[in-house]
């Protein structure tokens, strides 16, 4: 019986010691995910820094048209869809008149980007909430390049025929990312701890303002897709 229950106590034993290498080893490997994901994709890459007064070097046009530029616009907002007509018309330097208006004229929102602040105009009801507003900010402060960046930095990808443009505040990153083929710029991503909240692809330009555009949240259901008109 001793002889038996020594055994039993053994392999009890073991069985616990095994569950804790387990145990152990998938907090490590846990641990070291989470080191990679937060870690810059971009250190490896041969890279420039530049003032944040030269950020015009950026390839990027849309922010500094003169014209009215108009976007048939449809958004899906959680259970929400929306389309419309979206008016962009820079009307001072870093001031930006902003409308969503229905095909027949009716006004969505009409908001004012004030060096990188939002203020609301008109805004109907169920938009009218903070985190959506916030969301809106965060949005065309990224399609605008209106956010406030504390250091200008280019990465040169080789491999991949890009060059990155990065904006940094802090722990935010806003990467602009140029395809060298066509100097035009192709894709957006804001990150944060560099994980992926908002990408946003630019399409089939016409002279320097790209005809489409798509917009996503990674974190939240939001979706923007944009289709030049003017």
């Amino acid at each position: 019986m001793k002889s038996e229950f020594r055994i039993q106590k053994i392999e009890v034993l073991n069985i616990i010691r095994s569950s804790k290498f387990v145990i152990l080893n998938s907090i490590f490997f846990s641990l070291l995910l989470f080191i990679i994901s937060c870690s810059n994709p971009y250190k490896n890459l041969a890279k420039s820094e530049y003032s944040i007064n030269e950020i015009q070097k950026i390839p990027y046009a849309l922010p500094y048209s003169e014209q009215t530029i108009i976007y048939k616009t449809d958004i899906s907002f959680y259970k929400n869809d929306i389309s419309g007509l979206l008016i962009i018309k820079k009307t001072e330097e870093s001031i930006y008149r902003i409308a969503l208006t229905t095909q027949f004229g009716l006004k969505i929102f009409d908001f004012e980007l004030n060096q990188g602040n939002l203020k609301v105009k008109y805004c109907i009801e169920y938009l009218n909430k903070k985190i959506i507003l916030n969301t809106f900010e965060t949005d065309f402060n990224l399609l605008l390049m209106q956010m406030n960046f504390e250091s200008l930095t280019s990465y040169n990808n080789q491999l991949e025929n890009q060059k990155v443009w990065q904006l940094k505040s802090g722990k935010l990153n806003y990467n602009y990312i140029q395809n060298i083929n066509s100097d035009k710029i192709e894709n957006i991503r804001f990150m944060k701890r560099n994980s992926e909240k908002i990408s946003v692809g630019l399409h089939n330009y016409k002279g320097d303002i790209p005809e489409n555009i798509s917009l996503q949240h990674h974190n939240i259901k939001l979706k923007m897709n944009l289709k030049l008109i003017q």
